[in-house]
């Protein structure tokens, strides 16, 4: 009928838009307890507005996660969400506002954020350690379907195809319930060998505190009083 025919297009308009995965990537002869995809929104129909460049979507039973990003240099904080049900959407709005707020840092904004499926409750030290876990498997999924520099030459993820063209510049910040995560994405990037090594993730402990600077929305006005009051 028309319901199961409008769902099979869907299906098959997914699998189109979908450009790598982790998937074959095998982590000592096993197969990985997450899998990452990348897709092209334009290509997927009826997605929400704004339609991002790419998306990387990120499955387990202990974690889902989703990246969006505007463009190929894009900048954005990974957000740790409590909204199970629907962080997509969280994740959505919150590129609304970043695609504003990078035209003074880069051309275009990227969001990202994740929940973790099986968080411990009455303890909050292992509640902390479990999303600090989780943290660390989104990091590495969007790695997993990232491709590195080596020598200014472009290398693809082992064991995998890409549909798509050479894809090397991803970068994340810290955000809502993340902002002390930027030294451990970093120390990811540094193991991985990634080429950004340890500017991969912003807000570390060798780069700039935006909070403790001043440098957030806050701290632009507080800039402008500064500035007529001088006046």
């Amino acid at each position: 009928n028309l319901t199961e025919d409008k769902i099979l297009r869907l299906y098959l308009s997914l699998i189109k838009a979908t450009v790598r995965t982790n998937f074959y990537q095998a982590k000592q002869g096993e197969a990985k307890a997450y899998i990452s995809f990348k897709l092209l929104p334009r290509l997927i129909p009826d997605v929400p507005l704004p339609v991002p460049m790419f998306e990387i979507f990120v499955y387990s039973p202990r974690i889902e996660g989703v990246h969006l990003r505007g463009g190929r240099v894009a900048r954005g904080g990974l957000r740790w969400s409590d909204r199970n049900e629907d962080y997509r959407t969280e994740v959505l709005g919150l590129v609304k506002a970043q695609q504003v707020k990078n035209s003074v840092i880069v051309p275009v904004g990227a969001k990202g954020g994740f929940v973790a499926k099986q968080l411990p409750q009455n303890d909050r030290d292992a509640f902390l350690k479990e999303g600090v876990e989780c943290y660390k498997i989104f990091i590495s999924a969007l790695l997993d379907v990232t491709d590195n520099l080596v020598k200014q030459k472009v290398v693809h993820p082992k064991n995998t195809v890409c549909h798509d063209e050479d894809d090397y510049y991803l970068v994340v910040a810290a955000d809502k319930g993340t902002a002390t995560f930027s030294d451990i994405a970093n120390q990811i990037s540094l193991d991985r060998g990634h080429w950004l090594g340890d500017a991969f993730a912003s807000g570390g402990s060798q780069g700039y505190d935006h909070k403790k600077m001043g440098i957030t929305a806050r701290g632009a006005w507080v800039s402008v009083q500064r500035l007529f009051k001088e006046l």
